[in-house]
């Protein structure tokens, strides 16, 4: 009987954690902007005037909040698949008091419950400012900027799902200028024919053209064009790298915060052969029967197709058969333009930077929580078998498969026990050793990097999703409330201990913004001599600790030595 009465209890809640996601105030629903807020004096400004809202503190200081911007020219017509273009100015004053449109995207399960901004291709490229009123004598050339970038996985999401009051709470009153920006995402964002006609990437020349737009505009909002730190999360922090990288964008800002993600991960960028051939797959998927060779041709019958069979979510779309090339779809990839030369050579050259980079607990757990894999060793294996490749270890594929299925899942009894490993195996390839071959790398070529993982969770902060969790933990995403203020996998109510954490992790954040560390007497900045070491994030007892991950990440590095040297035989 107290079986069936829990049952019950469960059931109840996961009804009221639901009505909580598809309840929406109406104001939100049609987008307008909250009506408590004044509009600001008008803004003149190179590409035209604006004019904002005031978002009033609890202090009685405001922070102007000008949402949706256009930065760029709709990238329609002409434009689509192209570099994006400067946005024409404009005379009359702009009302920047709403989201602009994110850019085409299928949404997922929860997405749709955590986002009414709409969508459209004209006028998706905008960015957001929300700018302090205040000077702080501090900072006499203006206030440090901080310019986030969405993740998503190149293929949802957009600066909308971020915040907007809560970016001006948590953030701007400890005297930073934050700017968010969108930009195109899937196919896109990331189609490419390999050739001149469309080399790709123009998800990364849009954030490349709104970091010229801050570098233009930002001093008229009280900022400091020559203290810009460029931070995002998952695919965020992989553009955040990538653009460290690019010749054409590494002097834009100065500082970098990629977080649970880089462009050491797997997923995050592929070979221009590799995105070739998925464009090719994709576009006979939605009916292209014409010569594949022919580029023209091809990008001609992408034009031409109504914009929902382009419209792509993290799961491809059912029934799309593709030759394997990473966990995600239309990435980023080595083009020749905006990448001229391998991440490798580009990384040694790139000017030098302070990075704060790191983990959540469990990466892994959000991952099996959506579903994309199994609970169960055996469906570990199969995952296995999609990612451990035959064009890197050649007839050695299935002995790796074998031992690496071994290291996790040998003299492990019981099913929790098994679950535990699935999720400590998928965080491990997806998110933790890419990152620490990042922060490794990057301390060997000179920059000064802060390494840490926030293990930090409330057990009642997750909402419908703590539904589908083998088990509650810090996990991808749920460090973002900490910092912006505003849940992804579900609303944030922040209780007394979430207040705490909110004040540690944005005192971390904008100290490294201001200073190029995060100002933490016991956090030594990485070093080679201790690889594994990093700072933990808790809400009591904050120290340094050498076992990052129970240095699983160390097995990921032999495998991949192993790789490395059998291509060299």
């Amino acid at each position: 009987m107290e079986k069936v009465k829990r049952f019950k209890e469960n059931v109840i809640q996961m009804v009221d954690d639901f009505a909580n996601y598809t309840v929406q105030p109406r104001a939100r629903i049609m987008g307008l902007h909250n009506s408590k807020h004044d509009p600001t004096e008008i803004l003149e400004l190179e590409c035209g005037p604006i004019r904002g809202l005031a978002y009033e503190q609890n202090d009685g200081r405001i922070v102007d909040g000008y949402l949706g911007i256009p930065y760029a020219q709709p990238p329609i017509n002409e434009l689509r698949f192209k570099k994006p273009q400067k946005a024409e100015k404009w005379e009359d004053p702009l009302d920047c008091f709403q989201f602009g449109p994110r850019a085409p995207q299928n949404d997922e399960l929860l997405g749709q419950f955590t986002n009414f901004v709409g969508k459209n291709e004209d006028n998706c490229l905008t960015l957001n400012v929300f700018a302090p009123r205040w000077t702080s004598d501090d900072w006499p050339d203006g206030l440090p900027v901080m310019v986030f970038v969405h993740g998503g996985g190149f293929s949802v999401h957009s600066s909308s799902n971020y915040g907007s009051e809560s970016i001006a709470r948590n953030l701007c009153v400890k005297d930073v200028l934050v700017v968010s920006i969108n930009y195109r995402l899937g196919v896109l964002g990331f189609f490419s024919t390999g050739d001149d006609l469309c080399p790709g990437n123009m998800g990364l020349w849009d954030q490349t053209l709104a970091l010229k737009w801050v570098q233009k505009h930002i001093e008229h909002f009280g900022g400091d064009r020559n203290n810009v730190t460029v931070f995002g999360q998952s695919a965020g922090g992989a553009s955040t790298d990538l653009l460290c990288l690019s010749p054409h964008s590494q002097n834009l800002f100065n500082r970098a915060i990629p977080m649970a993600g880089n462009s050491q991960c797997d997923w995050a960028i592929r070979t221009k052969e590799q995105q070739i051939l998925l464009s090719r797959e994709y576009a006979k998927f939605i009916g292209f029967q014409g010569n594949e060779m022919d580029t023209v041709e091809l990008l001609e019958f992408i034009n031409e197709q109504p914009l929902y069979k382009l419209e792509l979510g993290i799961n491809p779309k059912r029934g799309f058969k593709h030759t394997p090339a990473g966990l995600l779809y239309f990435v980023p990839i080595i083009d020749g333009d905006f990448f001229p030369e391998p991440l490798s050579e580009l990384r040694k050259k790139a000017p030098k930077k302070a990075y704060l980079t790191g983990t959540t607990e469990f990466e892994g757990l959000f991952f099996v929580a959506l579903g994309g894999i199994s609970r169960s060793s055996e469906g570990a294996k199969r995952f296995m078998k999609k990612i451990i490749k035959e064009c890197d270890f050649g007839d050695k594929t299935d002995e790796v498969i074998d031992e690496v299925h071994d290291y996790y899942f040998k003299n492990q009894k019981g099913q929790k026990h098994k679950t535990e490993q699935v999720v400590n195996f998928i965080g491990d390839y997806s998110i933790n050793y890419g990152t620490w071959k990042f922060v490794n790398k990057m301390t060997e070529y000179g920059n000064d990097v802060w390494f840490y993982q926030f293990d930090y969770y409330n057990p009642h902060g997750f909402g419908i999703f703590k539904w589908l969790m083998p088990f509650l933990g810090s996990t991808h995403c749920t460090e973002m409330r900490y910092i912006l203020g505003k849940g992804l996998i579900s609303k944030f109510r922040p209780d007394s201990s979430d207040k705490k954490m909110i004040e540690i992790m944005t005192t971390i954040f904008t100290n490294f913004a201001k200073y190029g560390n995060p100002n933490i007497a016991n956090w030594e900045k990485h070093s080679l001599n201790s690889p594994c070491k990093f700072y933990r994030i808790e809400l009591e007892n904050q120290e340094m600790d050498d076992n990052y991950q129970e240095r699983r990440v160390e097995y990921w590095d032999k495998l991949q030595t192993k790789n490395e040297t059998r291509k060299l035989l």
